[in-house]
């Protein structure tokens, strides 16, 4: 029983004597992450910055080796802390903790090196370090990041070939931005997307530069980016088309087989514009109005062609009746109105701006045939 308690004794010993070696201690740090090429006094702060705290630098080394140009930042080692960027780019990381068998100060009090790494999308990565003090926050921390990475505010207005305005269709749209370098030649194109109605903003990001001399050089990328442009519904009531600029006016649709169209565009700068041509596929029947002949109770039916030659498309019928005129009484007879609407037809295959439609008004033993614009809402029709 002495033995035993003689052997615990001994091994709680030993542990004391391995723990109480150490002392433990926390601090906090913070600072500044800015874009190195800002001209403003001081230098625009940058948001959304990863910032990973290391208490050894060789597992900071390790994460910073082992990042690929192109692809997102994933700690593997071990770190002690991390946040983000405000907008202004200023960070704080409240507390690090770190162990010390000879403190700087006593067993009170250390204070030891932090290894940072800086990540963003738009900058990748960079390393950094500073001094922290136990028990206090040092703020001391700046970086300079330059952008590996470009942005363009890419602005699509998605305009109508017969008004010359922006449709009020919401047409989804897709962007595909190319992400190759010279040195990264398999990664895929990033694809945007967004259901834009008339005029819409997308930001797309590529590579700044496609290799080394490109960076020194100061040659930036353009790249080609394919934008597609669709109606996202059951019924299809507007489509790409051509805007005409052949010497043929030719303003036909423009789609494959999935209803898109399909548009190649080399962008660059901070911004860029792209006007994407459609028309409309739904067109409404006209409403008819007017007098036919004198007498009241007569049924006019509206039938429609699709060619001018064969009038077979049925589009409503009314009577006609009497109409009182002013406030004397009187009465103005073979009045008909509305003839049509709420009637409507599509055409995906015409090729002008705008389409036309063939009417025939009828009582069954006479007619008046008409050839309407399909931007006209109203006829109006006199019959003796």
């Amino acid at each position: 029983m002495k033995k035993r308690f003689l052997y615990a004794a001994v091994i709680f010993s030993f542990i004391f004597c391995v723990t109480g070696c150490f002392s433990v201690f926390s601090g906090g740090t913070g600072g500044l992450i800015v874009d190195s090429e800002s001209t403003s006094t001081p230098k625009t702060g940058i948001a959304n910055v990863d910032v990973y705290a290391y208490t050894s630098a060789g597992d900071r080394n390790s994460d910073f080796d082992r990042w690929q140009e192109g692809t997102v930042f994933t700690p593997h080692a071990s770190y002690y802390g991390h946040t983000t960027t405000g907008n202004n780019g200023n960070f704080t990381i409240s507390k690090i903790v770190w162990k010390s068998g000879t403190p700087n100060f006593g067993k009170d009090a250390d204070y030891t090196d932090i290894y940072f790494i800086f990540y963003h999308e738009n900058y990748g990565i960079k390393k950094g370090a500073t001094v922290i003090v136990s028990d206090s926050t040092t703020a001391t921390v700046y970086a300079e990041l330059t952008k590996v990475r470009k942005v363009t505010d890419l602005t699509l207005n998605l305009q109508d070939v017969a008004t010359g305005a922006n449709t009020n269709e919401t047409i989804y749209v897709e962007v595909a931005v190319p992400q190759t370098t010279d040195s990264i030649t398999d990664a895929e194109p990033k694809i945007y997307k967004a259901d834009i109605t008339g005029s819409g903003v997308i930001s797309v990001s590529y590579p700044r530069w496609q290799n080394a001399s490109d960076k020194e050089n100061g040659i930036e990328t353009k790249p080609d980016v394919v934008i597609t442009y669709r109606q996202n519904a059951d019924v299809i009531t507007w489509q790409g088309c051509y805007n005409g600029n052949s010497a043929s006016s030719d303003y036909s649709f423009n789609v494959n087989d999935k209803n898109e169209t399909v548009v190649n565009k080399t962008i660059n700068g901070k911004s860029y514009s792209v006007t994407l041509y459609g028309k409309k596929t739904k067109f409404n029947v006209p409403s008819f109005s007017g007098q036919w002949g004198l007498k009241n109770g007569v049924t006019l039916n509206l039938l429609r062609s699709a060619n001018g030659s064969s009038y077979t498309i049925d589009c409503g019928s009314v009577e006609t009746e009497a109409l009182t005129l002013g406030t004397n009484g009187t009465q103005k007879n073979g009045c008909f109105s509305n003839l049509g609407l709420g009637k409507y037809w599509f055409d995906y295959s015409y090729t002008d701006k705008t389409s036309k439609g063939y009417y025939r008004i009828t009582d069954g033993n006479s007619s008046i045939d008409r050839e309407v614009p399909t931007d006209r809402a109203a006829v109006t029709i006199q019959k003796d």
